[in-house]
């Protein structure tokens, strides 16, 4: 259940070097490199001639020669050489991919190729690229459950409460209704106190008790998410104590049953401060995991139980079930008819 017709990242831009780069997205067997003047390419991971894997094989110039019989392709699935032939039979080239990268993020387009150019990038380049915010960038985190349950984790937050107590979870996140706006191309999810206890993670950097806290996550197709959080003293008159964060966190589906989650906390606050940097960054990779655990735990349950085990919906739901119904609606609509 996941729509082609999107936008997804395929790998962090750091990821990605002029070594071959294999990964699995969608389902489909994608090769990653770098070309020699940097710019970034994805191709079909199967050589056309036996279907060998090309990331054995190894990159000659700006082409990839397979590691079994030594046929090349370029950056776009173009076969460019057969050893001793000349003529380069149509069926032999190999799938290309549109590859964008944007906001340290490769982004991959794995659907029609004529509706690529129609349909913008995701863009985080008002958090990714400012001097207004920092933070350490993350690697891929893979994921062993469908990449809608990450969608649902964020969308309801209501779980920090309970799963993330050391980090960012209060017990009024799980107490407090959302208001929750559905749209035809994403669903919005706010929350906002004028008085409630600071995130432990605040409390160990700053010394705040209580704080006046907003909330709010966005998600819009393919799989993007971006989370934004608020704090500042009760009463603060100063706009410098005032604190955002936000999370940039689209995730990509790899099979059916397994995702990759590309998450990253920035800060508007103390820019300079490489000791708060890392601070944060830890805490924020220590819920990623704590998220990993119960995620994998649900799926292998799943699983287990069988189709027809019980699963009660309730009133936090509204936007994780929002968000699998455009998503159910986009990918039955590429269905042929």
């Amino acid at each position: 259940m996941f729509p082609r017709n999107c936008w997804y990242v395929a790998a962090m831009a750091h990821e990605v070097t002029q070594a071959l780069f294999p990964r699995t997205l969608l389902n489909d067997p994608v090769l990653l490199f770098r070309r020699e003047d940097g710019s970034a390419a994805a191709i079909e991971n199967r050589c056309s001639h036996r279907r060998v894997s090309l990331h054995l094989g190894k990159r000659v110039g700006d082409h990839v020669q397979c590691g079994y019989h030594g046929l090349e392709f370029d950056g776009t699935g173009q076969c460019v050489r057969i050893p001793n032939q000349e003529r380069i039979p149509p069926k032999a080239c190999i799938k290309g991919y549109p590859l964008v990268e944007r906001d340290g993020f490769l982004w991959i387009w794995m659907g029609e190729k004529s509706l690529a150019a129609q349909t913008p990038v995701p863009d985080f380049s008002a958090v990714c690229n400012s001097p207004a915010y920092v933070g350490r960038r993350s690697d891929a985190l893979r994921v062993e459950a469908p990449y809608t349950y990450n969608l649902e984790n964020v969308m309801d937050l209501s779980h920090v409460s309970y799963a993330h107590q050391q980090t960012v979870g209060t017990q009024d996140v799980a107490e407090t209704r959302p208001r929750t706006t559905v749209q035809a191309h994403g669903v919005e999810v706010h929350r906002e106190w004028e008085r409630t206890d600071a995130a432990p993670v605040f409390k160990r950097l700053f010394g705040w008790d209580m704080v006046k806290r907003t909330q709010t996550i966005r998600f819009w197709p393919g799989a993007n998410i971006q989370l934004d959080i608020s704090s500042q003293p009760v009463g603060n008159t100063d706009p410098a104590q005032v604190r955002n964060i936000r999370v940039v966190g689209p995730c990509t589906p790899e099979t059916e049953g397994t995702h990759l989650k590309f998450s990253t906390m920035y800060r508007d606050f103390a820019l300079d401060d490489a000791n708060i940097t890392e601070r944060l960054a830890d805490a924020f990779l220590v819920t990623l995991h704590e998220d990993k655990v119960l995620m994998e735990n649900q799926w292998r349950n799943v699983r287990a139980d069988g189709p027809g085990a019980p699963m009660v919906d309730i009133a936090v739901d509204h936007a994780p079930l929002a968000t699998r119904r455009m998503l159910r609606k986009m990918a039955d609509a590429e269905q042929p008819s």
